[in-house]
């Protein structure tokens, strides 16, 4: 089973800015891979330090996981950043599930899996029916194949030698054989392309900084084929339509023999799995229909795989994130994220139900997060990653006969050695009941009675680890080491409207920041904070609530945005899908017709003249020409403003330079504008000379801004 836990913004939410970066495709990545096998070193105990933001930019970090079918052993990978290099290492380890074992390091995984917004997407190693070899793929000579290692350790061995990437492979449950969906040629002839004129046809966006050919080449979706690989012989086959069509529906059951091409349309089915005695499929779909639900939700429904009616698994769960059947096709179990409490918000809480439906019964409530489930073939035994706020990852065995977990493995164990500044959840409303949340990370060493400037990060909150917010660029804990109050703010959840119910789409940016303003009010009131020294920071919807924030309140003294609004450029410059989605989700057209009082009241860079807020941005290459207009109103308005771009980035920068280098200069520019610091250090001279420019500026746009008030007749 791998994790959909995000993107977190394809769960939840749907922005402009990933959407035209997943729509594009990736053209490459420029950091590096080191092929040395990463460790987990033996870490002394020492007296704990304040964290910084190398530290962050060096936690180890899972990317799949799973344990064997006998339950005795789970291999895992494990992937870290290197910054002298610019690069990633990765191990692939195994440990068994005795008590006090240490993991075996099997060496080196690969390269990352970088996924088409620059994210490493997890991707679980698989194992043999025997448990004694495990099978991952990695990059071998430019082309993406199949591995095989041994248990106990030694050399892997290259299973599939096809010319082109294996995309996934699964082990065939009826015979000795991989099932693999290898890569068909592409359709794009370069050649023939590059030799005659291209017809503009809507399907890829403009102002991208790469060629042309290589935007349409990944417009395209990937199209594979399926193969059989015999793991007697060696011998590769090419399945049969009959064959593709059966191992399609094993794998994931979204097919017109369950499902008719209605259902799968209209219901927004996601997902499904077969019984294993195939006669039942369990499947999720998405309900965005507001008179079926005012929000956005994700139930799960179960019905025979001939015949019969579908039976509402979970009719009042928001959201489920994984589910898998019992070895007896006779119970289905799931993981369920309900925001309705204070305490249940992410799916730590695992729960089974019959698959006839019915009661449900809880097996495990975590007070953290667990997620990423394997199951061993008897059911009983589940291997899953633990964190919470205060924890960053670590694997764990839960024995679903009990509901009792046990830790396996403590990835990163240099944490011992540092200063976690704690937290505190907080709840709030907006003016019209909608319930918002988010946790309070106290400045390290916290006194009481003295308030504190305040940094809001975004977009998902829970029960995690907080390390840097959606997108990983502000270092959470670096800066309450740094005298911040550091608020984690989820945006909630997304509402269903109807077509050109405009109003409604308009609740997207208006209820999230009414209830920030709620959090800084009862936090202001609690005598933490000082709230006329408040940070907004995000990436992607973060980065267009920043935008929206500075630009329709007064609530922020600085802010930092990864991204940009909702401006009319984006109309312009956006493919005919993204247009689309404009005109669908918010009913924006062109900015030119009569949808230019619609732009107005949610676009940035109409409303610059109001701005009064110092604003950094750190921009990925691919992305930043969908800012432009925000910028230079900003700019020609001589507003305090200042971006970085980040060259060969995507959505998420990957870059552990880049990484790092945003990390700290986020750090200082809050310093600067919140707590009148600068960093001593020579190198960063000229970076507050600027910055000192900036202020100027400001001091200068708020003079006249007086002035005007005062030339106002009364």
């Amino acid at each position: 089973m791998t994790s959909s836990r995000l993107r977190v913004i394809g769960q939840v939410s749907l922005t402009l800015g990933a959407l035209g970066c997943a729509a594009s495709g990736q053209l490459g990545n420029s950091s590096g891979f080191d092929p040395t096998p990463l460790q987990i070193p033996l870490v002394q105990k020492l007296p704990p330090r304040p964290v910084t933001s190398m530290d962050l930019l060096n936690l180890r970090d899972f990317h799949g996981s799973q344990i064997s079918p006998d339950g005795k052993w789970v291999a895992f990978v494990l992937g870290q950043a290197v910054y002298d290099s610019n690069s990633y290492r990765s191990g692939l380890f195994v440990v068994s599930t005795e008590k006090n074992s240490k993991p075996i390091s099997l060496g080196s995984a690969g390269p990352p899996h970088w996924d088409d917004i620059n994210q490493w997407w997890p991707e679980n190693p698989q194992w043999s029916a025997d448990s004694q070899l495990i099978y991952y793929r990695m990059k071998s000579a430019e082309t993406w194949q199949v591995w095989r290692w041994k248990r106990e350790g030694g050399r892997p061995v290259q299973v599939t030698r096809f010319e082109r990437n294996v995309q996934s492979f699964q082990i065939a449950p009826d015979g000795p054989k991989l099932v693999l969906a290898v890569e068909k040629p592409s359709r794009v002839d370069p050649k023939q392309l590059a030799e005659h004129g291209i017809l503009y046809d809507g399907s890829f966006p403009a102002g991208e900084p790469k060629p042309l050919l290589h935007q349409i080449r990944d417009a395209l979706a990937i199209e594979t084929e399926t193969w059989f690989h015999d793991l007697r012989d060696g011998r590769d086959r090419k399945a049969t339509d009959a064959e593709t069509k059966a191992y399609t529906l094993l794998e994931s059951g979204i097919d017109e023999k369950l499902f008719s091409k209605k259902e799968i349309e209209e219901l927004h089915i996601v997902r499904a799995k077969i019984s294993p005695d195939g006669q039942s499929v369990v499947y999720q779909t998405s309900v965005d229909d507001p008179s079926a639900s005012a929000n956005l939700v994700y139930p799960l429904f179960v019905k025979p795989t001939v015949g019969g009616k579908p039976v509402a698994l979970t009719p009042n769960v928001y959201y489920v994130e994984q589910f898998w059947w019992s070895p007896d096709s006779k119970q289905i179990y799931y993981t369920q994220y309900d925001d309705t409490g204070a305490d249940d918000l992410l799916p730590s809480k695992l729960m089974v139900v019959s698959a006839s439906g019915g009661e449900t019964r809880k097996i495990s409530d975590s007070p953290g997060y667990l997620h990423d489930y394997s199951v061993d073939r008897s059911g009983r035994f589940l291997a899953c990653i633990y964190d919470n706020n205060n924890v960053p990852p670590e694997l764990e065995l839960l024995d679903a006969s009990t509901g009792e977990t046990r830790l396996l493995v403590d990835v990163n164990p240099e944490v011992q050695n540092l200063q976690l500044s704690p937290a505190k959840r907080i709840d709030v409303f907006d003016k019209r009941g909608n319930h918002y949340w988010g946790h309070l990370v106290f400045p390290l060493n916290y006194e009481s009675g003295k308030r504190y400037p305040l940094i809001i990060t975004t977009y998902r909150d829970g029960d995690t680890f907080l390390r840097g917010g959606a997108g990983d660029e502000y270092p959470i804990q670096a800066f309450a080491a740094n005298g911040f109050a550091v608020l984690n703010f989820d945006f909630g959840r997304v509402r269903n409207s109807k077509p050109g119910d405009f109003e409604t789409k308009l609740l997207f940016f208006v209820s999230p920041m009414e209830g920030i303003d709620a959090s800084i009010t009862r936090l202001a009131d609690q005598g933490i904070v000082d709230r006329s020294r408040v940070a907004m920071t995000g990436l992607s919807h973060g980065a267009e609530m920043v935008d929206y924030g500075i630009s329709h309140t007064s609530l922020f003294r600085a802010a930092i945005a990864s991204g940009s609004g909702w401006d009319p450029i984006l109309y312009e410059l956006s493919s005919d899908f993204l247009r689309c989605n404009m005109r669908q989700q918010f009913g924006l057209e062109s900015p030119d017709g009569d949808t230019r009082g619609r732009w107005q009241r949610v676009s940035p860079a109409l409303n610059a003249l109001h701005v009064r807020t110092p604003l950094l941005i750190n921009a990925a290459d691919s992305e930043y020409a969908n800012g432009m207009q925000w910028v230079t109103a900003l700019r020609d308005l001589k507003k305090p403003i200042e971006m970085f771009i980040y060259a060969d980035e995507l959505h998420v920068k990957n870059q552990p330079k880049h990484r790092y280098e945003i990390y700290q200069r986020n750090v200082d520019w809050c310093n600067f504008w919140l707590q009148d610091k600068e960093d001593p250090d020579p190198a960063k001279a000229e970076q507050y000379t600027r910055w000192r420019g900036l202020r100027k500026l400001e001091e200068n746009d708020a003079t006249k801004s007086i002035d005007a008030a005062q030339a106002r007749p009364e």
